[in-house]
């Protein structure tokens, strides 16, 4: 998980690869982050594989974790920090 600053609180950005790995297959998606509430996910080449980039708050507020499990079913996200 990354912390990025300047990123907006409700966006998530993820490289594509692992979207492909949770079913999403388009450049951008509306979610409901469980504990979060409405989000967009954005997949970007940008973005370092196997990597999440959050805004400081939100990541702040998962505890600051290096690494996390995404879970992604019928629009709703779920982050596990590990």
């Amino acid at each position: 998980m990354l912390c990025k600053p300047g990123l907006a609180e409700n966006r998530i950005n993820i490289h594509p690869n692992e979207g492909f790995d949770l079913g999403l297959m388009t450049t951008r998606y509306s979610v409901e982050v469980e504990g979060l509430g409405p989000a967009e996910v954005w997949l970007l080449n940008e973005c370092p594989k196997e990597s999440v980039e959050l805004n400081p708050r939100i990541w702040e507020k998962y505890g600051k974790p290096a690494r996390a499990v995404l879970r992604y079913d019928d629009g709703k996200l779920k982050i596990d920090p590990s």
